[in-house]
């Protein structure tokens, strides 16, 4: 039986960049982390970070749904 992966999602979102270091920190330690949606959907953060240019401060991360 062939093992299947489910696909990853990223999400990108400003974010105030006066919280930019804290929210850095934050989505770094919840890297592996299992979250369930108000859906129902279990989901596994991979990883994210935040990237400033030019005064923005955007916040990136990957997930993937847990089947």
């Amino acid at each position: 039986m062939a093992s299947v992966l489910a696909p990853a999602w990223g999400v990108k979102e400003e974010v105030d960049p006066s919280k930019a270091e804290e929210i850095r920190e934050y989505v770094k330690s919840i890297a592996g982390s299992n979250f369930t949606l108000s859906s129902g959907e279990t989901v596994t953060v991979l990883k994210g970070d935040v990237k400033e240019k030019k005064g923005t401060a955007i916040l990136i991360f990957r997930y993937q749904i847990v089947k």
